[in-house]
């Protein structure tokens, strides 16, 4: 038991925490999120008046002993959140991610674990204590490096010059000297690291995978038909390129009239980008919602601008769903073209057109690549992030690597 995970939130951590208890190698998980089992005391009659959020970020599949949650500070994140002002969302970051920060560090000595995991703008203070007591310092980052994000996203380019975004980026940045070994979730954003100057040696790479037998239940129950169906999965933002999307499907009912965009994520997010447009709004969905709406779509399109992997990608391909997707997604590299999807070039909306033109041609052929798609998919299954994560922690916590 010699891997402590800490993470205010959760991303990909809870399927970390989940592989290395497997092994025998998990000392404890920490985080800002409710753990249901911490509410005991709130009676079962009333769990209606929880939010749906303390069920969905319970860890039943952890021991209760080595689960820490501290909700508090998520609070105040939650509620900067909503403010328009990125300089305030940002503040409400800072505020929170440096609190849990110092809440592990000082037990950190305490607690002595042969290795810590953090995650960027939560971990210096956890690192710093690391250090002192020899222990492992492991970043496991979730996104690309900062520098590259400023250069290509606006609001984040915006956000470097508030006083809590310059907060945030020395942090990353002392985050990643400290760490003894950075973990990225793809090829992509692994380079971005290296172009950055970091050792190549520091960087190892984890792709991260989805629930394939969940998503591949419907798969040759559910039959796909009528118009062309395409669907977006996630925050309607500038980053996942869903301008683009906006913008070529616009164009494309010109000559398509009956195509059909669906998009799960941010309701009132999309609403407010495509209120003009014909498509088909839903709101956050549970991955069986998901699943079963992806077992009647033709093909996802996920255009984004930057894109550190792209789960949905994986999840759609085992659902039997083509992909669309750009360059700049790490999640790219599961789409083997005209086989399980198509790969195109990140900011280039008239790119994206003729493929969803190209799509609505020959709907036919595109149906026909479902099975294609599910058998591709295997080869992203949760299991196979376990079994990586458990050879590259295994001699960290042996002290042999």
């Amino acid at each position: 038991m010699s891997v402590l995970i800490a993470h205010p939130t959760r991303q990909h951590s809870h399927r970390l925490a989940a592989a290395l208890e497997s092994a025998g190698l998990l000392h404890s998980y920490w985080t800002l999120l409710p753990d249901r089992r911490a509410l005991s005391w709130f009676a079962a009659r009333l769990d209606s008046l929880l939010p749906s959020a303390v069920s969905r970020h319970s860890l039943e599949f952890l021991s209760r002993d080595k689960v820490h949650a501290f909700p508090g500070p998520l609070l105040f994140q939650k509620l900067a959140s909503r403010f328009s002002s990125v300089a305030l969302r940002q503040l409400g970051e800072w505020v929170a991610w440096v609190v849990f920060d110092r809440w592990v560090a000082a037990r950190l000595p305490r607690l002595r674990p042969r290795v810590v995991v953090g995650y960027e703008m939560c971990c210096l203070d956890i690192f710093r204590a690391a250090k002192e007591s020899g222990i492992t310092c492991v970043l496991d980052a979730a996104a690309f490096h900062y520098a590259m994000q400023d250069r290509i996203l606006h609001e984040d380019r915006n956000g470097a010059s508030t006083w809590a975004g310059k907060q945030l980026r020395l942090r990353k940045w002392n985050e990643i000297e400290l760490a003894d070994r950075i973990i990225c979730v793809s090829e992509l954003a692994r380079q971005s690291y290296i172009d950055a100057g970091i050792e190549p040696a520091r960087i190892v790479v984890n792709p991260v995978g989805c629930d394939v037998a969940k998503f591949a239940a419907l798969h040759g129950l559910a039959a796909r038909s009528g118009p062309p169906k395409f669907i977006f999965v996630g925050i309607p933002a500038y980053h996942k390129g869903f301008d683009l999307l906006v913008g070529s499907y616009k164009r494309l009912l010109a000559d398509y009239p009956d195509a059909e965009l669906h998009v799960v994520g941010d309701a009132a997010m999309a609403r407010k980008v495509a209120s003009s447009l014909r498509i088909k709004i839903h709101d956050k969905m549970s991955h069986d919602q998901l699943s079963r709406l992806l077992a009647v779509m033709d093909c996802l399109v996920l255009p984004s601008r930057l894109e550190s992997f792209g789960m949905v990608v994986v999840e759609a391909l085992a659902a039997g769903a083509p992909v669309i997707v750009s360059d700049h997604a790490g999640a790219s590299k599961a789409i083997r073209e005209n086989e399980n999807g198509w790969v195109v070039s990140a900011g280039n909306e008239t790119a994206l057109l003729e493929r969803l033109r190209a799509c609505c041609r020959d709907i036919d052929r595109v149906r026909m690549m479902s099975s294609a798609c599910t058998r591709s998919a295997s080869e992203h299954d949760w299991s196979h992030y376990s079994k990586r994560a458990i050879a590259i922690f295994a001699p960290l916590a042996s002290g042999h690597a």
